[in-house]
């Protein structure tokens, strides 16, 4: 009887441990399934955390670039001074302490009595002689000074055409309207209006004012003298066409404007004395085959990493101002790396000794020189790959491997200059013609229609073109009115 009380005893034992158990399981289910669910949303906050930082860094790049870092322009700089004075009234420069003017110990530019007195010998000047008596012995010399003046006096040419039954001569296209203006009203327009990018409204108002009235020209003529002008250009413009093509190499470049409210592309095809616009609504093969140019091309094409360029012309050349801004971005915001910065080093060392060597009247390295230079690029090159993988930011990261990628895939083109002392460093030149472009953005907004931003490059190509060449562009304006076809051999 002990024995099965014992035994009923220890079944009912066994059995309460069973239902704790089931009951711990139980437990112990829900707290792993707390624990998975846990573990998933650290996972998902990790993850998240980890795309703020990434924005964070985006962020923080983007509010630290600047002309030095980037493709920004300079008037963009976050250092720039928002209250301007003195010589900072009309531009970005930072203030030197200096007074506005003149500076001393600079060289004067001001017009000499003998630069005047050759300008009247080769009466390029009317001279308006005026005597005045002042105090003094009457054996001195007289006193010889000169005022310098401009006169506008409108003037009207009457042109009477006599019927002749023998005569084989029609009235001209340009006398169906009775009142015309004659090419010294059409050459300054374009002047003003192309070049200095002066607006219709303005321009109208100008020829009002100086005129006295008498000249109220209207905003459709000026249109319509900026079409005629850039038709003129044409036969000009395939001569500067010619130019282009039979370079070594030539520099090109594309930058955004406005047409109607939407959006449109210059691009320039350049050399260091002809300049050649051509405006298009895409970016692309498309346009660059419309152009005509780089697609007959067989020199060598600089450009700023725009692949497209890549299948024209024998040879492309890589911007290493570009280059070096980027650079410039990763020694900025990631200073734990060091390739960036003898990456920047080497380039610009390698420009500066070209510019000495050239001085000297060297036209290029000598080989074991340029072998050097190949093997210490190739050196930081592999530093860099080793350096990347310790980057922490993954936004920077992926900034420098990309641009580790590029230097590697293009290291032949970025190098060009040094085995070619006429092949250029940068692709400044670029920069510097489509400019204007930024300017007429700013100030007008950009075109009302492709068709205006058409005739428009074709002004401003004859324009620029007639300035690389320092030769007067009004003159050019004038010759182009009389039907003269320009820079021919």
């Amino acid at each position: 009887m002990a024995y099965e009380y014992c035994g009923k005893n220890i079944y009912k034992q066994l059995e309460q441990v069973m239902i704790k158990l089931d009951e711990s399981l139980s437990v112990n289910k829900e707290l792993n399934e707390t624990i998975k669910d846990l573990t998933r949303q650290l996972s998902q906050a990790n993850e998240q955390n980890q795309k703020l930082q990434e924005e964070i860094e985006r962020l923080k790049n983007k509010n630290n670039k600047n002309s030095s870092n980037s493709s920004k322009p300079s008037s963009t700089n976050i250092t720039t001074p928002k209250k301007k004075t003195g010589s900072n009234i009309y531009n970005y420069r930072t203030k030197t302490g200096k007074k506005p003017g003149g500076q001393c110990g600079h060289e004067g530019h001001s017009l000499s009595k003998k630069q005047v007195e050759e300008l009247i010998d080769n009466k390029k000047l009317e001279v308006r002689e005026f005597t005045h008596k002042i105090k003094g012995k009457s054996s001195k010399e007289n006193t010889i000074k000169y005022k310098l003046g401009i006169e506008i006096k409108p003037y009207v040419e009457k042109h009477i055409f006599k019927y002749d039954e023998n005569s084989k001569e029609t009235l001209p296209t340009e006398y169906y309207t009775d009142v015309t203006y004659d090419n010294s009203i059409k050459a300054l327009s374009i002047e003003l209006g192309a070049y200095n990018v002066i607006s219709y409204d303005r321009l109208s108002d100008f020829f009002n004012v100086i005129t006295n009235g008498v000249i109220k020209i209207s905003k459709g003529s000026l249109v319509n003298i900026l079409y005629e002008f850039s038709n003129k250009c044409v036969p000009t413009l395939e001569v500067l066409e010619g130019d282009i093509l039979d370079s070594k190499y030539i520099y090109t470049d594309e930058t955004g404007t406005k047409f109607n409210g939407k959006n449109m592309y210059v691009r320039n095809y350049s050399n260091e004395s002809t300049v050649i616009y051509k405006a298009h609504k895409n970016k692309g093969h498309k346009p660059i085959k419309e152009d005509n140019i780089i697609t007959r091309f067989c020199g060598g094409i600089m450009g700023d990493h725009d692949t497209a360029l890549q299948k024209y012309g024998t040879k492309n050349y890589e911007c290493n101002i570009h280059v070096g801004r980027y650079l410039e971005e990763l020694i900025q915001n990631v200073p734990d790396i060091l390739w960036p910065i003898k990456m920047k080093e080497l380039l610009f060392r390698m420009n500066n000794t070209k510019k000495i060597s050239i001085f000297f009247g060297l036209k290029r390295f000598d080989r074991n020189k340029t072998k050097e230079y190949e093997k210490t690029f190739e050196q930081l090159l592999k530093m860099a790959k080793e350096e990347n993988k310790k980057i922490k930011s993954s936004y920077y990261k992926d900034k420098s491997n990309k641009l580790y990628r590029r230097l590697k895939k293009y290291k032949k083109n970025h190098l060009y200059f040094i085995k070619d002392f006429e092949i250029p460093f940068d692709n400044n030149l670029s920069e510097q013609d489509l400019r204007m472009f930024k300017t007429k953005t700013k100030i007008s907004g950009g075109f009302r229609s492709m068709e205006a931003a058409k005739h428009y490059v074709n002004a401003l190509s004859l324009i620029k073109t007639s300035i690389k060449r320092n030769i007067n562009p009004f003159e050019s304006i004038k010759a182009i009115f009389n039907n003269q076809v320009l820079f021919s051999q």
